[in-house]
C-alpha cells in the first residue's frame, strides 16, 4: 500500500563556497567559519526557512459502534451489528463495484451497467435440459435437480399458468447470460491491476461451505467465468431469471494477495481483517482498537487525476450508543460528519433544531425501510374466524390510526406514509392509489355498520361483534400487538394503543427481543401466526418484495420461514405476484404486474404501512458533497467527492 508521506524542508546554503560543498545536509547546530577581512564589521545572515508543508487535510467521520472484522464475506459483517458501520467503512476502501442510487443501478468499476436490450450485454436463450440437471423449480422457488413429477417454466413461458410436468425426455427451458466488462484503468492500492479473476475468486469464496453466506444466488448459478482479463459472463440455472441482474457481479478481493488461503483461513485472517486491500479513494494505515481508524490517501485511486479524494486522510472514530455526545461532538468539530448508525428519532429533532439555527448541515430523504403493522388474517389455531378477516375491518382500524400524528411525533414531519408495500420513491409505485385516510368519525360509523357495537348495557368502552358472520356474537375487538421493544416502538405503540382506543378497540402491547420475533413456524408467536397484529420493518428494493403477502409464502412445515404471516390469499395477487417474481423488468406485462400487487393490497390492506424509516446524516458547515439516498449501501456512498472549505 502506498500513501503521501510528508518530507522534511532542506535548510538553504548561503555562499558560494558552500555551494561547492556537501553542507546542505549537515546539521544545523555545525559552525561554518566565515573570513572577515580587517576593519570590515560581520553582519549576521538572515535566514529564510522554507515555509512549512500545509498539515494533511482529515476528515473525521464518527460511527456508533467498532467492526469487528473488514473481510468482505466475515459473519460479523453479514449477520453482526455493526454492518452499518462496516458498509460505511467499505465506501472508502471501495468505491462500488456498484452503486445503487434511486432505484438504478450505476457502474462504477465497470464500463457501463448491462441491458437486456443489448444482446452483447444480456440475453435469454432457450437451452435443453435433461433429467437430473440443476434448474429453478418455480413452485418452490429453488434450486432442484429436475425430475419426473417435477413442475418446470418452458422456453418463453413467465408464470404458473404455461408451467408444465416433467415427464422424461430433452425439455427446453430459458437461460439468461449476463456479461460485465471492468474498466482497464482499475489497480488495487498496492498497484497491482484488477482483473476479471479477482471478482471469480470472490466467487468461488461465497460458494465454499466455509463461507457464512445463504447462497441464494450461488445456487441459482450455473456458471460465473473470466472470459478475459477484464471481461466476466454470468450464467444462471435453466428457468432462473434474475429481474436484479445487473447486480450480478461479485465485488472482487485481491487473489495475488490472498489467493494462497483457504475460505476458512481467511475468515482469520489479519490482512483480511484488519487491512483489507482494495481500489477505492483510501488505505487503511492505522487501526487503533476501541477508538477510531486512520486512513491515508490512495495513490493508485482510479479518481486520482480528478483531484479525488478531497482529503489527505480520513479518521473513523466509534463513540458508542450516545448520540446526544456525539451531536455535541459535531458542534466542536471533534466529528467532521456524523453516520446514520449514530443518529435515531430523538436525534434527528435535535440536529433539526440545529441545522434550522446554521449551526450545522442536515440532509434527510424518506429511506426504503418501511414501518408496518401486519394483520393476522388466518390464525393457526383458532375455531372461528379472525377478528381481522373481513378486509373492511381491516380498513377501519386504519382509519383510526394517525399515521400523520406518529411521522410528526417520531421524526418531525421529516417522512411519508405509503400507501402500498413498497416505498413511495421507488419508480414502481402506484401513484394511483387512494390514500389511506384518518378519519376516526367515518371509522366509528362504519364499524356500528359492520356489527361492531359498543353494548349501552355494558360498562366496557370496547366493541363487541353483534351479528358478524364467522364470529360468535360477543367477541371483542380486541388483541395483541408484538414489536420490537425499544425505547422508539414504545413511543409509537403509545400512540397507536391510544388512537385505537379512541375508536373502541382494545390492543394490549406485548415487546418482544429480536430472536422471539423472528422464531420459525410453528413455535414462534409471529412465524407460528399466533398473534393479532404485529409491527415491524421490511425493506423496499429495486424489485417489489410482493412475496411478503404470497399465499406461498405462508409460513408451514413446508415453509417456516415464510414471510406472509398475515395469511393473506389471494388468488389474484399470487398470479400478479408470479408474473413480477419469474419476469423481467421492460417485458411484457411487468410494471402491469406490480401495479395490479399494490392495487389489490391497497383493497385488501393485510397490513398497514405506517412510515418510511428517514435516511439522514448530520455534518459541520463547512463540509460538501454530501448526499443522501433511499438505497444506496451507506449515506457515505460518494466519501470520494467529500469537500471543505475552498474545494466546496
Amino acid at each position: 500500500m502506498r500513501f503521501l508521506r510528508g518530507k522534511a524542508p532542506l535548510l538553504l546554503c548561503f555562499g558560494v563556497f558552500i555551494l561547492t560543498l556537501t553542507a546542505c545536509g549537515l546539521p544545523a547546530d555545525i559552525d561554518i567559519p566565515l573570513t572577515v577581512m580587517p576593519g570590515e564589521t560581520q553582519e549576521s545572515p538572515i535566514y529564510t526557512p522554507t515555509a512549512e508543508p500545509p498539515p494533511p487535510k482529515t476528515l473525521i467521520i464518527c460511527l456508533k459502534d467498532e467492526p469487528e472484522s473488514l473481510y468482505l464475506y466475515s459473519e460479523s459483517y453479514l449477520y453482526g451489528e455493526a454492518s452499518l458501520e462496516t458498509n460505511a467503512i467499505f465506501q472508502a476502501i471501495y468505491d462500488g463495484p456498484i452503486d445503487i442510487l434511486n432505484y438504478e443501478v450505476h457502474p462504477v468499476i465497470l464500463d457501463r451497467v448491462p441491458d437486456l436490450s443489448v444482446a452483447e450485454d444480456a440475453r435469454i436463450e432457450p437451452v435443453s435440459v435433461l433429467e437430473g440437471d440443476t434448474y429453478f423449480n418455480p413452485i418452490t422457488y429453488q434450486a432442484e435437480n429436475l425430475r419426473s413429477g417435477k413442475t418446470y417454466l418452458p422456453s418463453t413461458c413467465r408464470s404458473r399458468d404455461c408451467a408444465e410436468v416433467y415427464r422424461g425426455d430433452e425439455v427446453v427451458m430459458d437461460q439468461m447470460t449476463v456479461q460485465f466488462n471492468i474498466r482497464p484503468d482499475i489497480l488495487w492500492a498496492d498497484g497491482e491491476g484488477l482483473t476479471a479473476h479477482d471478482s471469480v475468486f470472490s466467487f468461488d469464496l461465497d460458494q465454499n461451505a466455509d463461507t457464512p453466506t445463504t447462497k441464494y444466488i450461488v445456487d441459482r448459478t450455473f456458471s460465473y467465468e473470466a472470459l478475459d482479463d477484464l471481461t466476466i459472463r454470468w450464467k444462471g440455472i435453466p428457468g432462473f431469471l434474475d429481474a436484479e441482474y445487473q447486480t450480478l457481479f461479485w465485488s472482487p478481493l485481491p487473489r495475488h494477495q490472498l489467493g494462497e488461503f483457504s475460505a476458512f483461513e481467511l475468515a482469520r485472517l489479519e490482512v483480511a481483517a484488519r487491512k483489507p486491500l482494495g481500489w477505492g479513494p483510501y488505505v487503511i494505515d492505522e487501526w487503533a482498537a476501541g477508538r477510531h481508524i486512520l486512513l491515508a490517501k490512495n495513490e493508485n485511486y482510479f479518481r486520482g487525476s480528478e483531484g479525488l479524494p478531497k482529503f489527505d486522510r480520513l479518521m473513523f472514530r466509534f463513540l458508542g450508543t450516545d448520540s446526544t455526545a456525539a451531536i455535541q461532538q459535531l458542534l466542536t468539530g471533534e466529528c467532521d460528519i456524523l453516520d446514520e448508525s449514530l443518529l435515531d428519532s430523538p436525534s434527528l429533532q435535535i440536529l433539526t433544531q440545529y441545522s434550522d439555527e446554521g449551526r450545522i448541515q442536515l440532509s434527510v430523504i424518506p429511506g426504503a425501510v418501511i414501518e408496518r403493522l401486519d394483520f393476522n388474517i388466518s390464525p393457526s389455531s383458532s375455531d372461528q374466524a379472525s377478528i381481522f378477516y373481513d378486509a373492511s375491518t381491516r380498513s377501519a382500524i386504519a382509519g383510526c390510526i394517525d399515521r400523520g400524528g406518529i411521522i410528526d411525533a417520531l421524526w418531525g414531519g421529516l417522512s411519508v406514509a405509503p400507501d402500498s408495500y413498497i416505498g413511495v420513491g421507488n419508480p414502481l409505485y402506484a401513484s394511483g392509489l387512494a390514500q389511506i385516510p384518518f378519519d376516526p368519525e367515518s371509522t366509528i360509523h362504519a364499524l356500528d355498520e359492520m356489527g361492531w357495537r359498543i353494548s349501552p348495557d355494558s360498562d366496557s368502552s370496547i366493541r363487541t361483534s353483534q351479528g358478524i358472520p364467522g364470529l360468535r356474537n360477543g367477541t371483542p375487538l380486541s388483541f395483541t400487538l408484538f414489536i420490537v421493544g425499544d425505547d422508539f416502538r414504545e413511543e409509537m405503540v403509545d400512540r397507536i394503543q391510544s388512537d385505537l382506543a379512541g375508536c373502541g378497540i382494545e390492543a394490549s402491547i406485548e415487546m418482544l427481543d429480536p430472536a422471539s420475533l423472528t422464531e420459525p413456524w410453528p413455535d414462534g408467536d409471529v412465524f407460528g401466526r399466533n398473534f393479532g397484529m404485529v409491527g415491524w420493518s421490511w425493506p423496499d428494493w429495486i424489485t417489489p418484495l410482493c412475496e411478503m403477502f404470497s399465499p406461498s409464502d405462508i409460513p408451514s412445515d413446508d415453509n417456516p420461514y415464510g414471510i406472509n404471516v398475515s395469511g393473506f390469499d389471494d388468488a389474484e395477487y399470487q398470479a400478479a405476484c408470479e408474473h413480477v417474481l419469474l419476469g423481467t423488468p421492460g417485458t411484457s406485462g411487468y410494471e402491469d404486474a406490480v401495479t395490479q400487487t399494490q392495487e389489490i393490497f391497497r383493497e385488501a390492506l393485510p397490513a398497514l404501512p405506517l412510515f418510511q424509516h428517514p435516511r439522514f446524516v448530520a455534518f459541520r458547515r463547512n463540509i460538501c458533497g454530501v448526499s443522501v439516498d433511499t438505497l444506496s449501501f451507506s449515506n457515505l456512498w460518494a466519501i470520494e467527492s467529500y469537500g471543505a472549505d475552498e474545494d466546496c
